[in-house]
């Protein structure tokens, strides 16, 4: 049946997107109850999606888009045999800029570095210490995490 070789992007189908979310819930042991509390599509689609009783495109449509990206990043963006720590804490960096609009300097501050430290970082992260880069790393996360979901409730333990 042709159906299963639908696109879902340029690059993957239905069946690969699915791979791919067996290996973050098989491989990578992220449980269903986790992927519902930061996308919010309900446990009982999720498991439906596993089970074969619903398609990917069921959950993109009815519940949540952002599951896409969180089963791409999951499944090939995240493992350090893929991505660096260093690579890591970069991206996050340049989304908190892009993204949110903060400059190298506020990071800085969050840090307790100064804003050459980040633009050197930036360049190229072998010229900071590691201490520096926990600094950095650390800040830049927490940055993220407040920014990224300051009203989904279930995370802030609300």
């Amino acid at each position: 049946m042709q159906e299963h070789k639908i696109k879902i992007s340029n690059m993957l189908t239905k069946d690969k997107l699915k791979e791919k979310f067996l290996t973050i819930v098989n491989e990578y042991k992220i449980s269903l109850k986790t992927l519902n509390i930061v996308t919010q599509v309900s446990i009982e689609s999720l498991s439906d999606f596993v089970n074969g009783k619903k398609e990917i495109t069921d959950l993109f449509l009815i519940e949540n888009r952002g599951l896409f990206n969180l089963i791409i990043f999951l499944s090939d963006g995240m493992p350090a045999s893929v991505v660096s720590e260093d690579k890591r804490v970069k991206a996050v960096i340049e989304l908190l800029v892009l993204l949110f609009g903060l400059e190298y300097e506020t990071i800085a501050l969050y840090a307790g570095l100064n804003k050459q430290d980040i633009a050197s970082f930036m360049q190229d992260t072998a010229s900071i210490d590691y201490e520096k880069k926990y600094k950095l790393a650390a800040a830049s996360l927490m940055l993220h995490y407040l920014f990224k979901n300051p009203s989904n409730p279930s995370l802030l333990g609300r």
